[in-house]
């Protein structure tokens, strides 16, 4: 049998004093756990035999009880002896814990280093097996500890690591763990823009962000995110970062054209499991009453592919739809001079969910053309949209307004 080391550690852990256990003082270690939950007792003397034979996966499993303290007396300087034990051994999920519990050590006692130091070397050998949950805390750790000691090179180090994972900058449907490090590559880009003022950082929070929110797995719990979003495209931050297509332009319906005046365009959607889009109206006095006179921004291949994208995009949320809640929802934005969608708000819904829903849909589409003056000075362009959600015709007459 191994001897197992014994750590003087605790909750302070400041001690490095250690102690080597043959098996028979190993048991007798063992035999001080003190049980708090009868219930538990078959699966804790499981646990301890598995000890003595040696077995990572119950090092692991009672290491955690007696760092919790579930179902056993709390005994720190056991969980740490039982976790070093198996994670010295390879084993990822006693790795990821002992990463995960000096983690909280350094949260409760910030100014120990030692903490911290111990916490990323543990995280650094589990996310060498492509643990994403170990990236996620990694991650997390880097950034917390970067904004403790006021330094950004932890939080650029965060994302650098984050930004490592394979498929990272992918939308995931399969995966909540790389969702769930998208999202936190968004939170400590807005970190770090609000420590630095980089708008490079800012941008690069519009990019997770947006990724988050085109995956199924988030929908409907990710209204925190939609207004993180919602928030980084209020900044006054130019938000570009689509790539430009060179034949957009050039295909674009002309400003001022049948699409922009007349009768104010198509109707919306209705019905479906998505909601509708409402069409342009003719210009500031409402429909039939001509096109704009002013320069207009044009959605790249025209309003049919606009529609097209908020029909794909737009989801009926569950909730709603089970409960057969309409509603059509009026939200405003403005185009910026490098076509990206700026300054989101919902100016009109009676229902919570599905004016987030409009408003996450609305973030999602790609950079319009801006609208340019007659000297080709690019210019700001404010509009709304309606987003129908439950109608059985058509979607409402939509909303463009200048």
């Amino acid at each position: 049998m191994k001897k197992i080391t014994v750590l003087m550690l605790g909750l302070i852990l400041v001690g490095n004093a250690s102690a080597a256990l043959d098996t028979d003082s190993l048991k007798t270690e063992l035999d001080k756990i003190e049980l708090t939950n009868a219930d538990a007792k078959s699966a804790i003397e499981k646990y301890k035999k598995g000890v003595l034979k040696n077995d990572l996966k119950s090092m692991n499993l009672l290491g955690v009880e007696c760092m919790t303290g579930t179902n056993v007396k709390a005994d720190f300087n056991m969980g740490i002896t039982l976790l070093e034990e198996a994670a010295n051994e390879g084993y990822l999920d006693a790795q990821y814990n002992l990463g995960n519990y000096y983690f909280i050590f350094w949260i409760r006692k910030p100014d120990n280093t030692a903490y911290y130091s111990t916490a990323t070397k543990w995280l650094r050998k589990a996310i060498k097996t492509g643990d994403l949950r170990s990236y996620n805390l990694l991650g997390r750790l880097y950034s917390e500890y970067g904004k403790h000691q006021g330094d950004p090179a932890f939080l650029t180090q965060a994302r650098m690591q984050l930004g490592a994972i394979p498929k990272i900058e992918e939308v995931s449907d399969k995966s909540d763990d790389i969702v769930s490090c998208q999202a936190l590559a968004g939170n400590i880009c807005l970190a770090q823009w609000r420590m630095t003022g980089d708008t490079a950082t800012i941008r690069e929070a519009k990019k997770w962000y947006r990724l988050v929110l085109k995956s199924k797995l988030e929908y409907p719990t990710y209204s925190s995110y939609i207004d993180s979003l919602a928030f980084v495209l209020s900044q006054g931050v130019p938000m570009s970062i689509d790539p430009k297509d060179e034949n957009a332009e050039a295909n674009a319906v002309p400003q001022g054209g049948p699409m922009m005046g007349g009768f104010g365009g198509m109707g919306g959607f209705g019905g479906g499991p998505m909601g509708g889009f409402g069409g342009p109206m003719g210009g500031p006095g409402g429909p039939g009453q001509g096109g704009p006179t002013g320069p207009v921004a044009n959605y790249p291949g025209g309003m049919m592919q606009m529609m097209n994208f908020i029909r794909s995009n737009t989801f009926y949320p569950k909730d709603c739809e089970d409960n057969r809640i309409k509603d059509n929802v009026t939200v405003q934005f403005t185009i910026g001079t490098d076509g990206a969608v700026i300054n989101p708000k919902v100016i009109k819904n009676t229902n919570y969910l599905l004016g987030q829903e409009a408003m996450r849909t609305v973030m999602l589409m790609p950079d319009w053309i801006p609208a340019k003056k007659e000297d080709g000075t690019a210019v700001e362009y404010t509009t709304t949209t309606n987003v129908s959600f439950g109608s059985g015709g058509m979607g409402g007459m939509g909303g463009m307004m200048f």
